[in-house]
């Protein structure tokens, strides 16, 4: 399997200590070079991660021309580009994104795409948490913005919350 990431998703499972269920889910990630640059630069928890996790390549985009027009064209930065390009040069089965503008530039290109709080719904549905309700919780005290609606559905579709949904799919997206 074929797994690409944009920065957000790796940062935002730092900072509360689960980008190791990158790993466990998907064995290897691929980032672009953008993407690590972005997220090995300051003092962010997930800069020492990222360059210890021998489980995260690193692979330069082909086509640089591609990678200038779509970001000429999107107004989207270096690394949600970069991961986009380079989800389609590789041919990936999925692209880890949280941001929404780049998710539907992505969707535009049929790229399949997995966000953070699907990353963390499907670590939940393998065993490898107990519960999403926490993670969520530590995300937002971290600064993430999640909307009261898509916690609350996330939380359904974890079946935390008593009731069950048919829009696990929606927020997991094309999970293969």
């Amino acid at each position: 399997m074929i797994i690409v990431s944009d920065t957000t998703p790796l940062s935002e499972l730092a900072k509360v200590g689960q980008l190791n269920l990158l790993r466990d889910i998907f064995g290897k990630v691929i980032i672009p070079q953008e993407v690590y640059n972005e997220v090995t630069t300051g003092t962010h928890p997930a800069v020492n991660l990222v360059k210890s996790a021998d489980w995260i390549e690193i692979i330069a985009v082909r086509n640089f021309k591609q990678l200038s027009n779509l970001k000429k064209a999107t107004n989207l930065g270096a690394g949600e580009c970069a991961a986009m390009i380079l989800a389609e040069e590789l041919a990936s089965d999925q692209l880890l994104m949280d941001d929404l503008d780049a998710r539907r530039v992505a969707l535009s290109r049929n790229l399949k795409i997995i966000g953070t709080i699907g990353i963390l719904l499907v670590a939940k549905q393998q065993g490898l948490i107990p519960a999403i309700k926490d993670v969520l919780d530590s995300l937002i005290a971290e600064g993430k913005h999640i909307s009261s609606r898509l916690y609350q559905e996330a939380l359904l579709a974890a079946q935390e919350s008593g009731a069950f949904t048919t829009n696990f799919s929606f927020i997991v997206a094309q999970m293969p």
